[in-house]
């Protein structure tokens, strides 16, 4: 059965869109690459997630204006769509979209850090005892296998390694 001029219009628009749509995702996927650097096998995964909604798209497309009939028009149509995207919004949406998430991600640093600090002073405070007692239980250890290379009696030992702590201290 034929189809009016009118009807093959708003197929070629539709396809149009469509091609606007695909090339959206890919930029969508750019924009992700871009911001989290990811091993090729997660890129290869995402590059097979792409393919297979592309064709979702293409069927969807396809399906609903045409009736599921492929005329070469619609894939003129999608180029056409991905093309238009390309030249006219792909740089403003990538340039926007990485300018969003770079924002997002001080935003979070800065409230991070924000959080953060008290637990690093704490951290800080906890660490200048903590040295002073890894530094006195070195040398005390250190004392320990001497006396005990000498081979003197348990009491003795004690003994000794209190009277080191107590002149540390």
């Amino acid at each position: 059965m034929p189809i009016s001029v009118g009807s093959q219009a708003q197929i070629f628009l539709h396809s149009v869109i469509g091609g606007m749509i695909i090339a959206f995702i890919y930029d969508a996927f750019r924009i992700k690459r871009r911001a989290v650097k990811t091993s090729a096998l997660v890129t290869y995964i995402e590059d097979i997630i792409y393919w297979i909604i592309v064709s979702i798209i293409m069927f969807a497309v396809v399906y609903y204006s045409n009736e599921g009939e492929i005329r070469g028009y619609l894939f003129l149509g999608t180029i056409l769509g991905a093309i238009l995207y390309a030249l006219l919004l792909s740089r403003v949406v990538m340039n926007s979209a990485l300018f969003i998430i770079k924002i997002v991600c001080r935003v979070f640093s800065s409230i991070w850090m924000v959080v953060s600090y008290p637990f690093k002073l704490i951290f800080k405070l906890f660490a200048i005892p903590a040295r002073f007692l890894a530094k006195t239980s070195r040398k005390t250890l250190k004392g320990a296998r001497q006396i005990g290379r000498s081979r003197l009696s348990k009491v003795a030992i004690w003994k000794k390694m209190f009277r080191n702590i107590r002149k540390k201290i």
